[in-house]
């Protein structure tokens, strides 16, 4: 969803209703780093604006579902992370306090640019950008596994390609 194109497909009124709701919902994303109400903002507007509704539906469900990743039942011989959600806040409390300055930068970058081109987009792509280390930081024990395979690998351990990794 553009809420770019939302901006321009509106009538000069709908244009003025828009503007506010989003500002509104992009006022609380800065704080929180709650990404979907401002989701929900352009999705709504996106059908008023002729855009098709099955496609917002669509990006709600996938953004849902991105979003529930602890919620989603794990199989008992499933390793046990500890899973981190696809969302702001729930990636930037797992980050390390370095990591959480540089995301509070890109995220407020993010921001700036969705405040000058009703394009939240770029505040989408900072959470999943920073999803990963949050998931490192969030799971330190897997971190030394995978130092422990770079050193064998450095090393000339080739073994490390052919039984998964697992010392002999």
């Amino acid at each position: 969803m553009n809420g770019a194109w939302v901006h321009r497909a509106l009538s000069e009124s709908d244009r003025s209703n828009f503007e506010s709701q989003y500002a509104f919902a992009l006022a609380g994303t800065r704080l929180t780093y709650e990404i979907e109400p401002l989701a929900d903002v352009v999705r709504e507007w996106w059908v008023r604006a002729g855009g098709d509704r099955d496609a917002a539906d669509a990006d709600r469900y996938r953004s849902h579902q991105d979003a529930t990743i602890t919620r989603r039942p794990q199989l008992p011989q499933q390793d046990p992370t500890r899973w981190v959600d696809r969302t702001g806040p729930a990636v930037f409390a797992a980050l390390s306090p370095d990591d959480r300055v540089r995301f509070e930068l890109d995220f407020a970058g993010a921001a700036d640019f969705a405040a000058q081109s009703y394009d939240h987009r770029r505040l989408v792509e900072v959470v999943a950008e920073w999803w990963t280390p949050a998931c490192r930081n969030a799971n330190p024990e897997h971190q030394q596994i995978d130092l422990e395979v770079i050193r064998r690998i450095e090393a000339g351990d080739e073994s490390v390609f052919t039984d998964g990794g697992e010392q002999s």
